[in-house]
Protein backbone atom coordinates (compact mmCIF):
# COMPACT_ATOMS: atom_id res chain seq x y z
CA UNK A 1 0.00 0.00 0.00
CA UNK A 2 1.21 3.88 -0.57
CA UNK A 3 -0.66 6.12 1.94
CA UNK A 4 -0.67 9.41 1.55
CA UNK A 5 -1.56 11.51 5.02
CA UNK A 6 -2.21 15.02 5.15
CA UNK A 7 0.28 15.81 2.01
CA UNK A 8 0.70 19.14 0.47
CA UNK A 9 3.48 20.17 -1.73
CA UNK A 10 3.80 23.22 -4.70
CA UNK A 11 5.34 24.20 -7.25
CA UNK A 12 6.41 27.46 -7.69
CA UNK A 13 3.15 29.11 -6.64
CA UNK A 14 0.65 26.47 -8.47
CA UNK A 15 -0.38 23.73 -5.63
CA UNK A 16 0.54 20.06 -6.17
CA UNK A 17 -1.11 18.52 -3.13
CA UNK A 18 -3.26 20.87 -0.42
CA UNK A 19 -3.78 18.45 2.52
CA UNK A 20 -4.49 15.37 0.61
CA UNK A 21 -4.99 11.99 2.30
CA UNK A 22 -5.46 8.67 -0.14
CA UNK A 23 -4.46 5.28 -0.51
CA UNK A 24 -2.99 3.90 -3.40
CA UNK A 25 -3.17 -0.26 -3.01
CA UNK A 26 -1.94 -3.30 -5.07
CA UNK A 27 -5.24 -5.01 -5.95
CA UNK A 28 -6.10 -1.81 -8.10
CA UNK A 29 -4.16 0.45 -10.13
CA UNK A 30 -4.47 4.14 -10.19
CA UNK A 31 -4.87 7.21 -13.07
CA UNK A 32 -4.48 10.28 -11.63
CA UNK A 33 -5.64 13.31 -13.48
CA UNK A 34 -5.67 16.92 -13.60
CA UNK A 35 -1.83 17.71 -13.86
CA UNK A 36 0.22 19.71 -15.94
CA UNK A 37 3.50 18.13 -17.05
CA UNK A 38 5.73 19.98 -14.72
CA UNK A 39 2.86 19.08 -11.91
CA UNK A 40 3.24 15.55 -13.23
CA UNK A 41 6.96 15.57 -12.37
CA UNK A 42 6.26 17.29 -9.35
CA UNK A 43 3.71 14.75 -8.13
CA UNK A 44 5.67 11.66 -9.04
CA UNK A 45 9.02 12.46 -7.43
CA UNK A 46 6.53 13.04 -4.25
CA UNK A 47 5.49 9.32 -4.77
CA UNK A 48 8.76 7.94 -5.55
CA UNK A 49 10.52 9.49 -2.28
CA UNK A 50 13.15 11.86 -4.50
CA UNK A 51 11.30 15.08 -3.14
CA UNK A 52 9.76 15.17 0.79
CA UNK A 53 6.24 17.17 0.97
CA UNK A 54 5.84 20.39 2.47
CA UNK A 55 3.42 18.87 5.02
CA UNK A 56 2.09 15.38 5.72
CA UNK A 57 3.94 11.82 5.26
CA UNK A 58 3.76 8.95 2.38
CA UNK A 59 4.60 5.77 3.18
CA UNK A 60 5.53 2.40 1.42
CA UNK A 61 4.80 -1.02 3.06
CA UNK A 62 4.83 1.49 6.08
CA UNK A 63 7.77 3.09 5.12
CA UNK A 64 8.48 6.49 4.81
CA UNK A 65 8.89 6.00 0.96
CA UNK A 66 11.95 8.07 1.33
CA UNK A 67 13.66 5.35 3.03
CA UNK A 68 11.92 2.41 0.13
CA UNK A 69 13.62 4.74 -2.30
CA UNK A 70 16.94 3.35 -0.73
CA UNK A 71 16.27 -0.08 -1.30
CA UNK A 72 17.30 -0.93 -4.30
CA UNK A 73 14.99 -2.65 -6.82
CA UNK A 74 11.50 -1.76 -5.02
CA UNK A 75 10.44 1.67 -7.03
CA UNK A 76 10.13 1.77 -11.04
CA UNK A 77 9.25 5.04 -13.00
CA UNK A 78 8.46 4.66 -16.66
CA UNK A 79 8.12 7.89 -18.76
CA UNK A 80 7.24 8.21 -21.96
CA UNK A 81 10.69 6.90 -23.48
CA UNK A 82 10.87 3.25 -22.29
CA UNK A 83 13.84 1.46 -21.81
CA UNK A 84 17.10 3.58 -23.06
CA UNK A 85 17.94 1.74 -26.45
CA UNK A 86 21.09 -0.73 -25.74
CA UNK A 87 22.36 -3.90 -27.48
CA UNK A 88 20.80 -5.75 -24.68
CA UNK A 89 18.40 -8.47 -25.66
CA UNK A 90 14.71 -7.69 -24.42
CA UNK A 91 15.02 -11.58 -23.04
CA UNK A 92 17.75 -10.40 -20.40
CA UNK A 93 15.36 -7.39 -18.84
CA UNK A 94 12.13 -9.91 -18.69
CA UNK A 95 11.32 -13.29 -19.12
CA UNK A 96 9.07 -14.63 -21.37
CA UNK A 97 6.33 -15.14 -19.50
CA UNK A 98 6.56 -10.83 -18.54
CA UNK A 99 7.05 -10.32 -22.48
CA UNK A 100 4.32 -12.23 -23.67
CA UNK A 101 1.80 -10.58 -21.20
CA UNK A 102 2.60 -7.53 -22.73
CA UNK A 103 2.89 -8.49 -26.30
CA UNK A 104 6.49 -8.95 -26.69
CA UNK A 105 6.49 -12.79 -26.88
CA UNK A 106 8.00 -12.98 -30.72
CA UNK A 107 10.91 -10.13 -29.62
CA UNK A 108 12.75 -12.02 -26.67
CA UNK A 109 15.92 -12.47 -28.47
CA UNK A 110 15.82 -8.82 -30.00
CA UNK A 111 18.05 -5.99 -29.26
CA UNK A 112 16.57 -3.12 -26.84
CA UNK A 113 17.98 -0.41 -29.59
CA UNK A 114 16.17 -2.50 -32.50
CA UNK A 115 12.87 -2.18 -30.61
CA UNK A 116 10.60 0.72 -31.44
CA UNK A 117 9.36 3.03 -28.87
CA UNK A 118 5.90 1.07 -28.44
CA UNK A 119 7.85 -1.74 -28.02
CA UNK A 120 10.44 0.17 -25.45
CA UNK A 121 7.44 0.98 -23.62
CA UNK A 122 6.29 -2.39 -23.62
CA UNK A 123 9.68 -3.57 -22.42
CA UNK A 124 10.03 -0.90 -19.37
CA UNK A 125 6.57 -2.24 -17.97
CA UNK A 126 7.29 -6.13 -18.69
CA UNK A 127 10.80 -5.33 -16.81
CA UNK A 128 9.11 -4.09 -13.84
CA UNK A 129 7.01 -7.17 -13.74
CA UNK A 130 9.64 -9.59 -14.15
CA UNK A 131 11.51 -7.59 -11.06
CA UNK A 132 8.78 -7.74 -8.30
CA UNK A 133 8.76 -4.02 -7.83
CA UNK A 134 6.90 -2.88 -5.04
CA UNK A 135 5.70 0.51 -6.70
CA UNK A 136 5.34 1.27 -10.62
CA UNK A 137 4.73 5.19 -11.59
CA UNK A 138 4.47 5.99 -15.00
CA UNK A 139 4.00 9.20 -16.39
CA UNK A 140 2.19 9.72 -19.70
CA UNK A 141 3.73 6.95 -21.15
CA UNK A 142 1.53 6.98 -24.55
CA UNK A 143 2.21 10.91 -25.13
CA UNK A 144 4.83 10.56 -27.95
CA UNK A 145 3.67 7.59 -29.86
CA UNK A 146 1.55 7.98 -33.29
CA UNK A 147 -2.07 7.99 -33.21
CA UNK A 148 -2.86 4.30 -34.04
CA UNK A 149 -0.07 3.03 -32.07
CA UNK A 150 -0.92 4.89 -28.98
CA UNK A 151 -4.64 3.54 -29.26
CA UNK A 152 -3.28 0.17 -29.61
CA UNK A 153 -0.74 0.71 -26.76
CA UNK A 154 -3.70 2.76 -24.35
CA UNK A 155 -6.09 -0.43 -24.89
CA UNK A 156 -3.98 -2.89 -23.32
CA UNK A 157 -2.62 -0.62 -20.61
CA UNK A 158 -5.35 -2.68 -17.95
CA UNK A 159 -4.24 -5.61 -19.24
CA UNK A 160 0.07 -4.97 -19.20
CA UNK A 161 -0.88 -3.72 -15.49
CA UNK A 162 -3.12 -5.91 -14.14
CA UNK A 163 -1.78 -8.63 -11.26
CA UNK A 164 1.82 -7.45 -10.62
CA UNK A 165 1.87 -7.33 -7.22
CA UNK A 166 2.43 -3.97 -7.28
CA UNK A 167 0.97 -0.22 -6.08
CA UNK A 168 0.79 0.97 -10.19
CA UNK A 169 0.24 4.91 -10.31
CA UNK A 170 -0.14 6.27 -13.33
CA UNK A 171 0.12 10.34 -13.99
CA UNK A 172 -1.74 10.44 -16.90
CA UNK A 173 -0.98 12.70 -20.40
CA UNK A 174 -4.81 12.81 -21.35
CA UNK A 175 -8.16 10.89 -20.41
CA UNK A 176 -7.75 8.04 -22.92
CA UNK A 177 -4.80 6.52 -20.85
CA UNK A 178 -6.53 6.90 -17.53
CA UNK A 179 -10.24 5.22 -19.16
CA UNK A 180 -7.37 2.72 -20.96
CA UNK A 181 -5.48 1.93 -17.69
CA UNK A 182 -9.13 1.14 -16.14
CA UNK A 183 -9.00 0.82 -12.34
CA UNK A 184 -9.43 3.50 -10.08
CA UNK A 185 -8.96 7.29 -11.51
CA UNK A 186 -9.09 10.59 -9.59
CA UNK A 187 -9.10 13.64 -10.85
CA UNK A 188 -6.71 17.11 -8.85
CA UNK A 189 -7.49 20.23 -9.29
CA UNK A 190 -5.03 23.32 -7.23
CA UNK A 191 -3.69 20.50 -5.18
CA UNK A 192 -7.24 19.26 -3.91
CA UNK A 193 -8.79 15.68 -4.87
CA UNK A 194 -12.39 16.75 -6.67
CA UNK A 195 -13.55 13.02 -7.41
CA UNK A 196 -12.02 9.29 -6.81
CA UNK A 197 -13.87 6.38 -8.63
CA UNK A 198 -14.09 3.62 -10.71
CA UNK A 199 -12.69 4.93 -13.92
CA UNK A 200 -16.00 4.14 -15.68
CA UNK A 201 -18.19 5.84 -13.06
CA UNK A 202 -15.68 8.93 -12.85
CA UNK A 203 -16.21 9.67 -16.70
CA UNK A 204 -19.66 8.28 -16.98
CA UNK A 205 -21.02 10.84 -14.14
CA UNK A 206 -17.82 13.16 -13.49
CA UNK A 207 -19.02 15.22 -10.61
CA UNK A 208 -18.59 19.19 -11.61
CA UNK A 209 -17.50 20.35 -14.73
CA UNK A 210 -14.08 20.32 -13.78
CA UNK A 211 -14.37 16.73 -13.67
CA UNK A 212 -15.71 16.71 -17.05
CA UNK A 213 -13.16 18.69 -18.62
CA UNK A 214 -10.32 16.46 -17.33
CA UNK A 215 -11.84 13.29 -18.38
CA UNK A 216 -12.51 14.91 -21.86
CA UNK A 217 -10.23 13.64 -24.69
CA UNK A 218 -9.14 15.43 -26.51
CA UNK A 219 -11.19 19.06 -25.17
CA UNK A 220 -15.01 19.20 -23.97
CA UNK A 221 -17.60 21.08 -25.51
CA UNK A 222 -19.65 23.07 -23.85
CA UNK A 223 -22.35 25.52 -24.33
CA UNK A 224 -22.83 28.90 -21.62
CA UNK A 225 -26.73 29.38 -21.01
CA UNK A 226 -28.90 30.72 -18.35
CA UNK A 227 -31.79 28.55 -17.65
CA UNK A 228 -35.03 29.87 -17.73
CA UNK A 229 -38.53 28.30 -17.04
CA UNK A 230 -37.20 24.69 -18.45
CA UNK A 231 -35.55 26.39 -21.42
CA UNK A 232 -32.07 27.78 -21.97
CA UNK A 233 -31.76 31.12 -22.95
CA UNK A 234 -28.03 31.60 -25.52
CA UNK A 235 -25.35 34.13 -26.20
CA UNK A 236 -27.33 34.57 -29.16
CA UNK A 237 -30.71 35.32 -28.42
CA UNK A 238 -32.05 31.70 -29.12
CA UNK A 239 -33.22 29.40 -26.92
CA UNK A 240 -31.90 25.56 -26.26
CA UNK A 241 -35.27 23.66 -25.31
CA UNK A 242 -33.47 20.40 -23.77
CA UNK A 243 -34.81 17.17 -24.44
CA UNK A 244 -37.64 14.97 -22.27
CA UNK A 245 -35.06 13.05 -20.23
CA UNK A 246 -32.88 16.15 -19.43
CA UNK A 247 -33.77 18.66 -17.13
CA UNK A 248 -31.72 22.31 -16.69
CA UNK A 249 -31.89 24.25 -13.21
CA UNK A 250 -35.30 26.02 -12.51
CA UNK A 251 -32.96 29.28 -12.88
CA UNK A 252 -29.71 30.91 -13.66
CA UNK A 253 -26.32 30.29 -15.31
CA UNK A 254 -26.10 26.71 -16.15
CA UNK A 255 -23.50 24.66 -18.70
CA UNK A 256 -24.76 22.17 -21.27
CA UNK A 257 -21.52 19.72 -22.33
CA UNK A 258 -20.72 16.85 -24.26
CA UNK A 259 -17.52 14.67 -25.60
CA UNK A 260 -16.68 15.22 -29.15
CA UNK A 261 -16.58 11.49 -29.69
CA UNK A 262 -20.33 11.23 -28.55
CA UNK A 263 -21.07 13.50 -31.30
CA UNK A 264 -22.32 12.32 -35.24
CA UNK A 265 -22.77 14.08 -38.24
CA UNK A 266 -25.71 11.88 -39.25
CA UNK A 267 -28.71 10.83 -36.79
CA UNK A 268 -27.91 7.67 -35.30
CA UNK A 269 -31.29 6.49 -33.82
CA UNK A 270 -34.57 8.57 -32.19
CA UNK A 271 -32.43 9.46 -29.04
CA UNK A 272 -30.67 11.69 -30.67
CA UNK A 273 -30.56 15.52 -30.31
CA UNK A 274 -29.69 17.95 -33.04
CA UNK A 275 -27.96 20.81 -33.14
CA UNK A 276 -27.57 23.55 -36.58
CA UNK A 277 -23.51 24.60 -36.90
CA UNK A 278 -21.67 26.27 -39.02
CA UNK A 279 -18.38 24.94 -40.21
CA UNK A 280 -15.28 26.89 -39.33
CA UNK A 281 -12.29 24.32 -40.50
CA UNK A 282 -10.61 21.37 -39.61
CA UNK A 283 -8.50 20.53 -36.36
CA UNK A 284 -5.32 18.24 -35.73
CA UNK A 285 -5.10 17.23 -32.29
CA UNK A 286 -2.86 13.92 -31.03
CA UNK A 287 -3.22 13.13 -34.99
CA UNK A 288 -6.73 13.09 -35.09
CA UNK A 289 -8.70 14.87 -37.39
CA UNK A 290 -11.49 17.18 -36.18
CA UNK A 291 -13.79 19.52 -37.40
CA UNK A 292 -14.12 22.57 -36.14
CA UNK A 293 -17.99 24.17 -35.81
CA UNK A 294 -19.66 26.79 -34.14
CA UNK A 295 -23.43 27.31 -32.65
CA UNK A 296 -24.78 30.23 -30.62
CA UNK A 297 -21.15 31.51 -29.77
CA UNK A 298 -19.34 28.51 -28.89
CA UNK A 299 -16.87 26.80 -31.03
CA UNK A 300 -17.27 23.21 -31.01
CA UNK A 301 -14.77 20.01 -32.18
CA UNK A 302 -16.73 17.16 -34.12
CA UNK A 303 -15.97 13.88 -36.03
CA UNK A 304 -14.35 14.83 -39.52
CA UNK A 305 -16.02 14.07 -42.70
CA UNK A 306 -14.91 12.63 -45.43
CA UNK A 307 -14.71 15.77 -47.03
CA UNK A 308 -13.99 19.16 -45.19
CA UNK A 309 -17.23 21.23 -45.83
CA UNK A 310 -16.11 24.82 -46.87
CA UNK A 311 -16.18 27.45 -43.83
CA UNK A 312 -19.65 28.93 -43.17
CA UNK A 313 -21.72 25.77 -44.49
CA UNK A 314 -24.69 24.64 -42.65
CA UNK A 315 -24.00 21.28 -40.50
CA UNK A 316 -26.12 18.86 -38.61
CA UNK A 317 -24.28 17.53 -35.73
CA UNK A 318 -26.35 14.95 -33.48
CA UNK A 319 -25.47 14.29 -29.89
CA UNK A 320 -27.26 11.28 -27.77
CA UNK A 321 -29.36 12.55 -25.53
CA UNK A 322 -28.06 10.13 -22.99
CA UNK A 323 -24.56 11.57 -23.43
CA UNK A 324 -25.27 15.61 -22.59
CA UNK A 325 -24.49 16.52 -19.00
CA UNK A 326 -25.58 19.99 -17.78
CA UNK A 327 -23.62 21.70 -14.54
CA UNK A 328 -24.90 24.38 -12.67
CA UNK A 329 -23.42 28.11 -11.98
CA UNK A 330 -20.98 26.66 -9.44
CA UNK A 331 -20.28 24.14 -11.67
CA UNK A 332 -22.05 21.31 -9.97
CA UNK A 333 -23.17 18.30 -12.00
CA UNK A 334 -27.10 18.90 -12.29
CA UNK A 335 -29.04 15.72 -11.49
CA UNK A 336 -32.39 16.90 -13.09
CA UNK A 337 -34.19 16.38 -9.64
Amino acid sequence: MLERRDVSRTLGREPILTRASFQFTSEIPTAVLGLSAPARESFLRLLSGADKPQTGSIRLGGKDVSQARREKGRIVRIGRHGVKPSGQKAGKLAGREALERVRLGARLDVAVSELDLDQRLRLAIASARAANRSLILLDAPSADLALDIRERFVADLGQMLSDTGAVVVLAAGAADEALGLGGQALVLDRGRILQAAHAADLFGHPANLTVALATSHPVLNTLAMQARAGQGLLADGSTFQPPDTLRLPSDGACTLAFRPDDTTLDRRGAQCVRFIVRALGEETIAGRRFLRVHFAGADWLAPHAVATPPPGMVLNVFVDRSRLMVFDAEGRAHSGS
